[in-house]
């Protein structure tokens, strides 16, 4: 069995620009992490402090700019769900409107990591959007 959480959110923005958001680091602070490094090349790594206590990580594993990025996903310092455990793929495709952003994570290895995962995807891809519409996501109570 290989559980797989799938969402999307469509956004007002060109694809390159809602490919800046889910790789640039001053980008992702302003939506999904506390701070961020994004060495964004295949092989290259990347870190995010999603909250004080919760630091995700790993390596991106492809990169197709303004269309894809898959990433090797896990927590820092967790044994449950190191880095590179699973595997997030975030797919951006044009729409009459703007962009599709489709986010994909696979390798979850038991029903409560799928369960916190799909919470914590669905808090920040409502963020993304909410940030791609009205240019600020707001304050995100989870990072502190």
């Amino acid at each position: 069995m290989n559980p797989v959480y799938s969402s999307s959110v469509d956004l007002p923005v060109s694809p390159d620009e809602a490919f800046a958001l889910v790789t640039e680091p001053d980008r992702l602070r302003r939506w999904s992490s506390v701070c961020a490094t994004v060495d964004l090349r295949a092989g290259g790594s990347y870190h995010g402090q999603v909250t004080p206590s919760h630091a995700a990580g790993g390596t991106i594993r492809e990169v197709d700019p303004g269309r894809r990025v898959v990433l090797g996903w896990g927590w820092l310092g967790d044994d449950a769900l190191p880095p590179d455990a699973s595997t997030v793929t975030v797919t951006i495709e044009p729409t009459d409107g703007g962009s599709r952003v489709t986010l994909t994570h696979e390798g979850l290895p038991t029903q409560e990591q799928i369960d916190g995962h799909a919470e914590g995807w669905a808090h920040y891809l409502e963020r993304l959007e909410r940030l791609a519409v009205k240019g600020d996501a707001g304050h995100d109570e989870w990072a502190w």
